[in-house]
């Protein structure tokens, strides 16, 4: 991108470079090179980022930066978490302060709804955020850990540690 500006302004030009990486899908895997492939560590959909996240991000993009440097395919997987009960817990007050209702009196589906459009809101602020940073994800591969795909894995997971005596169910831990 070409700007002419009298002074710098870096509101303008960072997310302009954003947009031309996105564009030409640099950050994307390679076809060649050996590959190496991280996760993002899901932040919870349940608000904003903070300086941790940062400095998580801040670490894993030089790790991915280098490793591009170095000839590597990276993957680097974006995700958001679904935070399970914390997540119910911000949606059931919201609920609560806008319509003196209980997720009880909604339903289940009805609450799920609410949850997935809590998830659009604050999930693309996370995006936002994280793009901002400059963060060099494959946003092509993008999760939520409540995705149809990414739920059923987990339960097949409990299932086998379950089957395999490594987890029980009880009324105590």
């Amino acid at each position: 991108p070409i700007h002419n500006f009298e002074k710098y302004d870096p509101k303008i030009v960072e997310r302009d470079w954003y947009e031309w990486w996105q564009q030409r899908g640099l950050f994307k895997p390679t076809p060649s090179g050996d590959k190496f492939t991280m996760l993002l560590p899901p932040p919870n959909v349940t608000g904003a980022l903070h300086i941790g996240h940062a400095l998580t991000l801040s670490i894993q993009d030089a790790i991915a930066r280098w490793n591009r440097m170095h000839g590597r395919s990276v993957n680097w997987v974006p995700g958001t978490d679904h935070a399970g009960i914390s997540l119910q817990s911000v949606v059931e007050k919201r609920i609560k302060r806008e319509s003196g209702l209980t997720r009880h009196d909604l339903g289940r589906d009805a609450f799920i709804e609410k949850v997935w459009a809590w998830k659009r809101q604050y999930g693309d602020r996370i995006k936002h955020q994280t793009a901002r940073i400059g963060a060099s994800l494959n946003w092509s591969e993008e999760y939520f850990t409540m995705d149809p795909q990414h739920s059923q894995v987990v339960r097949d997971a409990f299932i086998r540690l379950y089957d395999d005596g490594l987890v029980y169910r009880a009324t105590k831990m």
